[in-house]
């Protein structure tokens, strides 16, 4: 078996999801290809280094965050279109006109949340990652993760009450 190995099936496991995860982060689908492909790269050089009874998935989701926070920072922290949420999540079947108003509204929301906060929303919302992973994911504790998500979806239903 090669060294590369056990690597590689960490990446094939997680490759979708954290795809997924910077997609709904960055809200533009290029940059974070850029950045999950950036993720994985350093993903692959520190991989030596991950403690044998490391949670793999969060130390993922701390990588992917960490770079999503460096792009996002350089370009203003701000969601570039309209959808930090992709609208892929739509049902299969015809949605409402006034359904798919609301899923803009709730994205560009959650596009506005600062980073932290709305990398905690969409992983525990989209990812069903615990708070635990979710607190290594943000170099914080479990108990901070909570509040991240808990002051997000505050946010989100004042902004989105508000007439």
């Amino acid at each position: 078996m090669s060294e590369r190995a056990p690597f590689d099936r960490l990446l094939q496991r997680h490759r979708a999801e954290i795809a997924a995860y910077l997609r709904r982060l960055m809200g533009d689908a290029t940059e974070a290809e850029d950045v999950a492909q950036d993720t994985w790269l350093r993903a692959h050089r520190a991989f030596g280094r991950l403690p044998p009874d490391a949670n793999a998935r969060a130390w993922l989701y701390r990588i992917a965050t960490n770079r999503a926070r460096t792009a996002l920072k350089k370009r203003g922290g701000a969601v570039r279109r309209t959808s930090a949420i992709e609208l892929d999540a739509l049902p299969a079947r015809r949605v409402d006109p006034t359904d798919a108003l609301m899923l803009q509204a709730v994205a560009r929301a959650v596009g506005r949340l600062p980073v932290k906060q709305r990398a905690a929303l969409v992983a525990r919302r989209f990812h069903d990652l615990s708070y635990e992973e979710i607190g290594v994911s943000l170099g914080c504790t479990a108990e901070s993760a909570r509040a991240n998500v808990y002051q997000a979806v505050r946010k989100l239903r004042d902004w989105l009450e508000q007439p």
